[in-house]
């Protein structure tokens, strides 16, 4: 079986590199990355991970569409675009979803605009703590899988047995994404507190209460408290606002001593910083859902309403004394 991994950076390359003891096809439309996997066996943006003869690339959606098993590691604002091509309208797979976000423009989660587009056999989640660099490298790593299909769990499972890649199966698909989602805002905060100095006592309690904020909102979405403290909630939130590898981290810090006008200019630098995109579909949830979360409403009052860092941080601090929940 052919594996398709939508999504030729450094994580669907990552993906490609785990299962590659299985044929695996990369989508891409980015010429030169299909060349290079193609030709000369790795992806320019992950350059010291060599693919064996198994991994190739293509820039043809049909072909990819065609395949059983399909894994879909695009920037989650790019789906929804992918997926309304024709190609995908009678699939026939069972689809994982390995990137991490909420849809802008619907305030969707990534397993729900998959849904409103195709008919998979089955839907998965694979999220957590996982940085592409190290998984490309077979450095010890686990994750969460959360599935409508135990028999899909096996199936994954048994493909990389031999790899230091290991998943706990989960049935919460909802939950599985929260904290995959919302950790790379809370992960922009952090960055900031460090870029200006805070010490570590406030990114210690920044990382608690952004931990809270999470908890809150994966509760009104019925989630389960286990998976908000496992590896796809607390586990992928500790090791992302704890790690200069982070994009979304090293955002934050670059935005805490320049102008406003100068962040989009660090975005383009960035590559993809979801936490940039997932503040603005979180806050809109929040707001009309009325779940109180105050950092979030701060990084989004900063990345997008040009309010003051500084006035952002005092008013945090002054909030009303209250009970530790």
């Amino acid at each position: 079986m052919t594996i398709g991994i939508l999504g030729g950076g450094v994580w669907g390359s990552a993906l490609a590199k785990l299962f590659s003891d299985q044929e695996v096809l990369i989508y891409t439309r980015d010429k030169k990355t299909m060349s290079s996997i193609n030709n000369h066996h790795f992806n320019p943006k992950l350059k010291y991970v060599i693919f064996n003869d198994n991994v190739k690339a293509t820039d043809d959606l049909e072909e990819i569409s065609k395949k059983k098993l399909i894994f879909i590691a695009l920037p989650s604002q790019k789906i929804r675009e992918v997926l309304s091509q024709s190609y995908f309208n009678n699939i026939n797979a069972d689809i994982i979803i390995a990137s991490k976000g909420i849809e802008i423009t619907s305030s969707l989660f990534l397993s729900q605009v998959v849904e409103n587009l195709i008919k998979p056999n089955s839907l998965s989640i694979l999220s957590g703590p996982c940085f592409s660099d190290e998984v490309a490298q077979d450095l010890p790593t686990a994750a969460t899988f959360a599935s409508s299909n135990f028999q899909v769990f096996e199936k994954v499972s048994k493909m990389i047995s031999d790899k230091r890649f290991r998943i706990y199966y989960s049935e919460d698909l909802i939950g599985c994404q929260i904290g995959g989602a919302l950790k790379n805002i809370y992960a922009i905060a952090a960055g900031i507190s460090d870029g200006l100095n805070l010490g570590e006592n406030a990114r210690s309690a920044l990382i608690t209460r952004s931990f809270v904020e999470i908890s809150r909102f994966a509760m009104f979405f019925n989630a389960k408290k286990e998976t908000i403290f496992g590896l796809s909630g607390l586990g992928d939130l500790m090791l992302t606002c704890n790690s200069a590898k982070s994009r979304n981290t090293n955002f934050g810090i670059k935005i805490a001593n320049i102008k406003h006008e100068n962040f989009e200019k660090e975005l383009d630098k960035n590559a993809i910083t979801e936490g940039y995109y997932t503040a603005k579909a979180t806050i809109k949830i929040a707001s009309e859902s009325n779940i109180d979360m105050p950092i979030l409403e701060s990084v989004f009052n900063i990345l997008y309403n040009e309010f003051n860092i500084e006035d952002e941080i005092n008013k945090l601090m002054a909030r009303p004394l209250t009970i530790e929940n």
